[in-house]
């Protein structure tokens, strides 16, 4: 019962700390609106498709070159235009000067001039001109055995411009930078509970009521789990307000797994707390604790992607940040649950660690 006690009074100094409120709250927030605005931009996989303009020219009783004046005239539209050029020599100049993607002249063959497009419009030119190749092989195919199917291919059916449709799955690598940018910030404000698991027990040192508690009668571990308890109910607070604003101002639906999400993020809450108070104990209370847990953070923070993508590599791997942000965003959107196994045991695995460490340390000295 004065476990409890003691969880409760910690609760209540926390509550009345300002500060605390915003560093866990407005502080992250205020992150993802800003940095989600900025680099939207960066995670958007929409391409926008340029006018095009492709100049030709063909040879005077060419087959092939009557056959790609019918092509070119058919394929025209809103992106992409055929133009005949008035010689060779305009429809190349139209390249250098950057007027036209390509020029291609028409003879017995295709010969095709470019001035170093980009990769998509060097693929769409090229979809074209193979397009063409497959319509001409075909033709030719069929007037060789069947000369009266020939008018089939004089006015092939087209497609609308509307006629395809591209539907995006959500996925890890589709995201939005506002759904990235929550979930990677949740996990830094998660990874925040360091701060308090070195103030779990620095608090009472501070305030001198440490002597009470320890004349009191009750064991030193029940003073130290009452107010580790404080520190995560009042880090849980914060995971779920988090967890609904995200869902509500951010488009991060958490759904059918919002529970593995969370237990997720709890562990990465147990580990930083643990390791807080493991930092505290291990520096005998050193005051320069608070200023070394700030630095590592931020370098969790930045090995993890909490500031700008980093990726699946071993950069990420190296933060809890990191490994805790991958496994949220693959059970959200690649709905593989399992990857919430590797970052809720390694999160727990290392706690225990560190609560098996301090507990061997906390009993070798006389006082805490």
């Amino acid at each position: 019962m004065m476990i409890f006690h003691i969880m409760l009074k910690a609760i209540k100094l926390t509550l009345r700390d300002k500060g605390y409120f915003l560093y866990m709250m407005i502080f992250p927030l205020a992150l993802i609106l800003v940095l989600g605005s900025v680099l939207q931009d960066a995670f958007s996989s929409d391409v926008e498709l340029d006018k095009m303009t492709v100049e030709y020219t063909v040879q005077k009783d060419s087959p092939v070159g009557k056959a790609f004046s019918e092509f070119a005239t058919g394929a025209s539209g809103k992106q992409v235009t055929f133009k005949e050029a008035d010689s060779a020599k305009a429809g190349k100049d139209a390249v250098v000067n950057g007027d036209a993607v390509g020029f291609v002249d028409v003879k017995d063959d295709l010969t095709v001039t470019t001035n170093a497009p980009s990769q998509i419009e060097m693929s769409v030119l090229d979809g074209y001109l193979d397009g063409f190749a497959a319509q001409y092989r075909l033709a030719s195919t069929i007037i060789k055995v069947d000369p009266t199917q020939a008018s089939v291919l004089q006015n092939p059916p087209k497609a609308s411009d509307s006629a395809i449709q591209v539907e995006k799955l959500a996925s890890g690598n589709n995201i939005s930078a506002f759904e990235y940018y929550a979930i990677a910030m949740i996990a830094m404000v998660m990874m925040f509970g360091i701060n308090s698991g070195i103030n779990v027990f620095r608090e009472e040192k501070v305030r001198h009521t440490d002597v009470r508690l320890f004349i009191a009668p009750i064991k030193k571990s029940t003073a130290i789990i009452g107010n580790f308890l404080g520190a995560i109910f009042m880090q849980t607070m914060s995971l779920i307000l988090l967890m609904v604003i995200s869902n509500l101002f951010f488009g991060v639906h958490w759904g059918d797994y919002a529970l593995v999400i969370f237990v997720i993020y709890f562990s990465l809450l147990f580990l930083s707390v643990a390791l807080g108070m493991a930092v505290d104990v291990f520096s005998n209370g050193n005051p320069a604790a608070n200023g070394a847990a700030t630095i590592l953070i931020q370098v969790f923070a930045f090995l993890g992607g909490a500031y700008f993508p980093t990726g699946d590599g071993l950069m990420s791997k190296l933060s809890p940040i990191g490994w805790v942000r991958i496994g949220v965003r693959d059970v959200l959107y690649n709905h593989d649950v399992a990857a919430a196994v590797f970052p809720i045991g390694l999160n727990l695995l290392i706690t225990a660690v560190l609560v098996v460490g301090m507990s061997l340390w906390i009993r070798r000295k006389e006082v805490y």
